[in-house]
């Protein structure tokens, strides 16, 4: 378990058990364990179970201390297997570098990638995407361009800080350093003071493009994801509507072909406590939607569109 996970695993074990949650799950634990003292009693007076029960009783105290924890243990994975599909989607809580897969890292449509105060952050998932796999922004450069050469751009004016041709939203590039796949998808612009601005419907429209471009030239690998525009994008929605709408337009895309097998949706343990993210809600949410997606089936315009 990762320090990310064990952050949130103690803290909100300490809070459910200092909950109304923790007392109902001791006295439901001595409950049950007093129905069993007061079967053996009933049942095996003769023999000598009872005394034995009698002489150990601590061991009836540390049971049902260690039930109650057991009750109370937060949950850190929620996973659902799509209707009629071989595709599971899950929601986890932790380090999105240590779950296996393809990186899906949000980025920018002129693909900066400088990491300063004033432009791409070190603590946002395509600065550490940059320090662990590349170590500075030199070769990731090198290969952003490779992969873009001949892609048609904006030339903007050279007044501004970071890079002047500006893509599409919703381009991707892939890259595949030190064997790991990264999925770079352009989710915001940048502005000429380095300040990126997006939209709810630059992600939307985003999402859409990379489910295709990942179809047309993924390698069916599982597939991680960040809460895409939760942080420096200062999109105003909240995570568990972006959470939501990523799972509906990968459900939607999966109508068309199934490009992976698993779809990891990965949020820090912080923002879960922070903005008091409804995990269970949220396990719900998705068991919904994968025992009840209606597919688009055959209808090529609305890859990456959630069906009604």
């Amino acid at each position: 378990m990762n320090i990310y996970r064990s952050f949130y695993y103690l803290k909100q074990l300490a809070l459910n058990i200092t909950s109304l949650k923790g007392l109902s799950s001791l006295l439901s634990s001595f409950g049950a364990l007093w129905l069993c003292i007061v079967i053996s009693d009933r049942f095996f007076k003769d023999t000598q179970l009872p005394t034995l029960i009698q002489n150990y009783r601590w061991v009836f105290f540390l049971s049902g201390g260690l039930i109650a924890l057991y009750i109370c243990r937060p949950i850190l994975r929620v996973t659902e297997k799509l209707k009629d599909h071989d595709v599971a989607i899950s929601i986890a809580i932790g380090n999105i570098f240590s779950f296996e897969g393809a990186v899906i890292v949000g980025s920018n449509t002129t693909f900066d990638t400088h990491i300063s105060r004033n432009l791409i952050s070190e603590k946002s998932v395509q600065g550490q995407f940059t320090k662990q796999y590349y170590g500075d922004a030199i070769l990731l450069d090198k290969e952003l361009d490779a992969e873009l050469n001949g892609t048609p751009c904006e030339e903007l004016p050279r007044r501004r800080v970071g890079k002047t041709k500006r893509y599409p939203i919703g381009q991707v590039v892939r890259l595949n350093p030190k064997k790991r796949t990264g999925y770079f998808v352009a989710i915001a612009n940048i502005n000429e003071h380095g300040v990126a601005e997006g939209t709810f419907e630059d992600l939307l429209q985003s999402l859409g493009q990379l489910w295709v471009f990942i179809g047309q030239r993924g390698l069916k690998e599982p597939l991680v994801i960040p809460v895409l525009g939760s942080g420096f994008t200062r999109l105003k929605q909240g995570r568990q509507l972006i959470m939501q709408e990523i799972i509906k337009s990968f459900i939607a895309a999966c109508s068309e072909k199934t490009f992976c097998e698993n779809l990891t949706i990965v949020l820090n343990g912080d923002d879960v406590l922070k903005h008091q993210i409804d995990f269970v809600a949220l396990g719900n949410y998705l068991n919904h939607v994968c025992l009840y997606a209606d597919f688009a089936m055959n209808n090529s315009d609305r890859i990456g569109t959630a069906a009604n």
